[in-house]
C-alpha cells in the first residue's frame, strides 16, 4: 500500500513538473535553434526520438544468451545472469513523457501553442510542433517495436541491427516530413 501510495504521489509530482518544464524547454530550443525552424525541429525530433533508442539499444547490445546455459548453483548466480532493462525502461518513459511537453496537440487547449508563440515569436515553430505531435506517437511506437525486435530477436544479428535501424530512423524519417509539411 504504501508503494502505491507513494507511486500515485510520484507521478502527479513528475506530471505537475512537466505541466511547468514547457516554458523552460520552449526557451532552450527556441534559444538553441536561434529561431529557425529545421533547427528547432531537429531538437524536436531528437528528444522525441530518444524513448525509442533507450527502450532499443541496451536490448540490441546485449550479446545473445548462450544456447548451453551452465547449471547455476545458487539463487544469486542465476539472478546475475540475468539482464535487467528497468533503469533505461523508466528513463524511456520518462523521456517519452518529457518529449510531449514542447509539443501542443492539434486537437488540445490554444494555451501552449500560445506559449509556444510568445516564446518563440515564431508562427511556423508552432505549426511545426502542432504538427509534430501527431508524429512524436508514431515515433515512440516505432521505438517499442523496435524494443520488441531486439528483445524477441535477440539472438539474431541482423534483426538486433533492423531494430536500432528503426530507432534511429523513425525521428529522422519524422523531422523529414514536418519539415517538408510546412514549407
Amino acid at each position: 500500500m504504501p508503494v502505491a501510495v507513494g507511486g500515485a504521489v510520484l507521478f502527479v509530482v513528475w506530471v505537475w513538473l512537466l505541466m511547468r518544464a514547457t516554458e523552460p524547454l520552449v526557451t532552450v530550443f527556441a534559444f538553441a535553434s536561434d529561431g529557425r525552424p529545421k533547427l528547432y525541429a531537429g531538437f524536436i525530433a531528437a528528444l522525441a526520438g530518444l524513448p525509442g533508442l533507450l527502450l532499443t539499444l541496451p536490448r540490441a547490445l546485449t550479446p545473445p544468451a548462450p544456447t548451453v546455459v551452465p547449471s547455476a548453483r545458487s539463487r544469486s548466480q542465476v539472478s546475475s545472469r540475468r539482464t535487467s532493462f528497468v533503469r533505461t525502461d523508466v528513463l524511456g518513459v520518462a523521456a517519452f513523457l518529457l518529449a510531449q511537453v514542447p509539443l501542443p496537440a492539434p486537437w488540445g487547449p490554444v494555451g501552449k501553442a500560445a506559449t509556444i508563440a510568445n516564446i518563440t515569436k515564431s508562427p511556423e515553430i508552432v505549426e511545426l510542433s502542432a504538427r509534430f505531435a501527431n508524429y512524436s506517437l508514431a515515433v515512440f511506437a516505432v521505438g517499442i517495436a523496435a524494443a520488441v525486435i531486439a528483445k524477441v530477436y535477440s539472438h539474431a544479428a541482423a534483426l538486433r541491427v533492423l531494430a536500432i535501424i528503426l530507432a534511429v530512423g523513425a525521428p529522422v524519417v519524422a523531422w523529414v516530413l514536418v519539415v517538408n509539411s510546412i514549407r
